[in-house]
Parts: C-alpha cells; sequence; structure tokens
C-alpha cells in the first residue's frame, strides 16, 4: 500500500493516489504527494517536509494545491526561478 510508505496522517492514508519523494537526506524529507480528499473526492496536491526525530518522522512543513489554475502558477513561477539558482 503506497500510503504506508509516507509518514502522513491516517485521515489521507488509504486516498493517496500517487507520490514522489523529492529528496531524502540529512534527517530531512521532502516529498509530493497526489490526494483524493476523503470529503469531497476531489484531488489535491500536497508538498510535504518531514524531519526525523527520537519518535519518527515529524511533519514540519507542508503545502497544499487545489486547484490546476494554482498549480499552473506555481509551476511558472519555479520555471522562472530555476535558472537563477547556483
Amino acid at each position: 500500500m503506497l500510503g504506508s510508505n509516507f509518514p502522513i496522517t491516517d485521515y489521507y492514508r488509504d486516498n493517496l493516489v500517487d507520490a514522489v519523494t523529492i529528496s531524502r537526506a540529512g534527517g530531512w524529507w521532502t516529498a509530493m504527494l497526489l490526494i483524493n480528499d476523503p470529503s469531497s473526492g476531489r484531488p489535491f496536491v500536497k508538498l510535504y517536509r518531514w524531519q526525523q526525530t527520537d519518535r519518527g518522522w515529524k511533519m514540519r512543513g507542508s503545502f497544499k494545491l487545489n486547484s490546476a489554475k494554482d498549480t499552473n502558477a506555481v509551476v511558472k513561477a519555479l520555471g522562472d526561478f530555476v535558472g537563477r539558482l547556483g
């Protein structure tokens, strides 16, 4: 089961459609997940950042995109910035 591979809440676990680990190093884990909202059934994308602690993975941040318009705006902005990274 895909959901058991990522430290997400039980609320979303059975609704995880797909996921990609972006980075996992130095005690930090960043991943992008495609989830079907349990209440509405509508898909959304969520970017998570977890930190490894002595009690397991602890979520330190997340960012949710639930519309194609917002997602396209983020993708465009990332494309504009990527050339400025070292």
